[in-house]
């Protein structure tokens, strides 16, 4: 694909088209999890190379549509069997029921995956309007925050000779502590 001039990527966008069809360029950001911004500037490269066409959404003049060229149709086609193969010598001796269930922990494994993610956002927002809050002069609870509250002399003291010990973030996760090994595997 780097012979004809496609970056990484960029086949991908025109697989998808082969597949589904004209898309908007969002439909296929979400399809792929990737940047809006990143797509567009993808397409815009594939249009000027002569795959795809974008052209505005019939029905809403800020929306665009984009398709294949019968140029794009074609590399998309050599992609595909480049991938058929390529998937064919990685799964080279495994049975049909071994595929199915190898692409069935890929999908787990990736559900998994896109489930902590929203975690993560969820948990980084929420500390996010909590900083903004204590900013805005509330505490977590709302009450309202007095400079006097923020003051050194309201903090409780540290005992003498003892650093004080941090308190856990609930928004950060925390690693789970180091097991030991077994004696045995140690030396294995």
């Amino acid at each position: 694909m780097a012979s004809i001039g496609l970056g990484t990527g960029q086949p991908k966008l025109l697989s998808y088209l082969a597949e589904y069809g004209s898309s908007s360029p969002r439909d296929m950001a979400d399809f792929y999890e990737l940047d809006p911004a990143g797509v567009s500037r993808m397409l815009d490269a594939l249009a000027g190379k002569g795959f795809v066409k974008i052209e505005p959404h019939a029905a809403d003049r800020r929306s665009k549509v984009v398709s294949l060229t019968p140029e794009g149709a074609r590399v998309a086609c050599a992609w595909n069997a480049a991938c058929a193969e390529e998937a064919e010598a990685m799964l080279a001796g495994f049975t049909p029921e071994e595929r199915k269930a190898f692409a069935d922990y890929l999908r787990r494994a990736h559900t998994n995956l896109r489930a902590y993610g929203s975690r993560l956002q969820a948990s980084a927002a929420a500390a996010e309007d909590a900083a903004a809050s204590v900013t805005a002069g509330e505490d977590a609870a709302g009450a309202a925050v007095t400079v006097a509250d923020a003051s050194p002399a309201a903090a409780p003291p540290a005992s003498a000779g003892a650093d004080p010990k941090p308190t856990a973030d609930p928004a950060v996760p925390t690693p789970a502590p180091a097991v030991p090994a077994p004696q045995e595997a140690r030396h294995a």
